[in-house]
């Protein structure tokens, strides 16, 4: 065990080292927040992007993924590709998350019988019927 471990002592609400960690806390997660907005935008930038010099083949446009290889597509759409190939050669996490991309993500359902008898009611609220 650390040795300054016993030196150390809890913030009262009024301390101003309290007060000065709190401010460094917010300002780090504001920071933290402003690069990962920034990696979102370079990435949605980068992922609009051709493979190669000239104009784009949209997906709507191939006809299969062999040709779709050839074709001129975005980095999102040749990562599409990758991932359905993937998945057909048998990748289950590669199935999986085209299944959740496209929205079919199942979800864990919990169902919560609220449902209250009148003697149960009774009983906790101390009432005679």
């Amino acid at each position: 065990m650390n040795p300054r471990m016993d030196q150390l002592t809890p913030f009262s609400k009024d301390d101003d080292r309290a007060r000065e960690a709190q401010k460094k806390s917010v300002a780090k997660r504001l920071e933290n927040k402003a690069k990962r907005m920034a990696m979102k935008d370079d990435f949605d930038i980068l992922l609009k992007l051709t493979l190669k010099k000239g104009d784009m083949a949209y997906a709507e446009d191939v006809l299969s993924l062999e040709e779709a290889q050839e074709m001129n597509v975005s980095v999102q759409t040749a990562i599409d590709i990758a991932m359905v190939q993937r998945a057909m050669m048998g990748d289950v996490q590669a199935a999986q998350y085209i299944r959740d991309t496209i929205g079919e993500k199942p979800t864990d359902k919990v169902e919560i019988d609220q449902s209250l008898t009148v003697e149960a009611w009774a009983k906790n609220h101390k009432v005679k019927l």
